[in-house]
């Protein structure tokens, strides 16, 4: 075998191994989004969390929460699946053409990759998502009262904002949820008035070891200090 011929066989199969892992790193960057819209749908599945989401959703999109029960009925999407055509609405989509598709019994995965969809920002967003209810369900706990003033104004009601597709949840996802639910839950069980208020020696060694408990626990990060 001439030197030659070598040379450009073995710059074939660079070649070729360059291709397959960029081939590789879309499907690669849909199973990480995949894997925190789970979360997401899961978590949904309880009233409370349901309520805290739609409230992150509604600050993260700037969509009234009325509207997003609405888009999210007439759809018939579970939260993971919304968050993925709200985030194509942000890149150019329109949901008339999303929900034409679904009509035709596609699945959003499959539209997002027929809209060429950027997966990578997907499950970057969903990732800080994910992070931003965590940190709600703890302030939720913390101080419900602004939570409770505000489902009143926006005249929403979690029983309402339910669709079929919720209950597209495995048991694992849903113990996952449950889990991170009942850990920032009992982050904020602590509400002594020295805790309560923000200021005090008492809450700033209290907020410091929480800081330091979300860090070590995962993916979430820490939250505002409690007000």
């Amino acid at each position: 075998m001439s030197r030659v011929f070598q040379y450009l066989v073995i710059a074939f199969m660079v070649a070729a191994a360059v291709v397959a892992f960029a081939a590789d790193q879309p499907k690669g960057d849909q199973q990480k989004a995949e894997k925190q819209l789970r979360m997401i749908t899961a978590m949904s599945r309880d009233d409370t969390a349901r309520a805290i989401i739609s409230r992150s959703f509604s600050d993260v999109f700037k969509i009234e929460r009325s509207q997003l029960v609405m888009e999210r009925k007439a759809m018939g999407l579970n939260y993971g699946a919304f968050f993925v055509a709200r985030e194509m609405v942000l890149s150019g989509s329109t949901l008339p053409d999303i929900a034409a598709q679904l009509r035709l019994h596609k699945t959003m995965p499959e539209i997002a990759n027929a809209s060429s969809s950027d997966w990578k920002g997907i499950a970057s967003d969903a990732k800080k998502m994910n992070s931003r209810i965590s940190d709600n369900i703890y302030k939720h706990f913390l101080h419900p009262e602004p939570d409770k003033a505000r489902d009143a104004l926006d005249k929403y009601d979690p029983a309402v904002d339910v669709v079929r597709a919720d209950a597209e949840a495995s048991m694992d996802d849903i113990l996952k949820a449950r889990d991170e639910y009942m850990f920032w839950r009992n982050l904020a069980a602590p509400k002594s008035d020295g805790v309560a208020n923000s200021e005090t020696p008492a809450a700033k060694s209290y907020q410091q070891a929480r800081d330091d408990i979300a860090v070590t626990h995962g993916n979430t990060s820490p939250a505002s200090p409690p007000h």
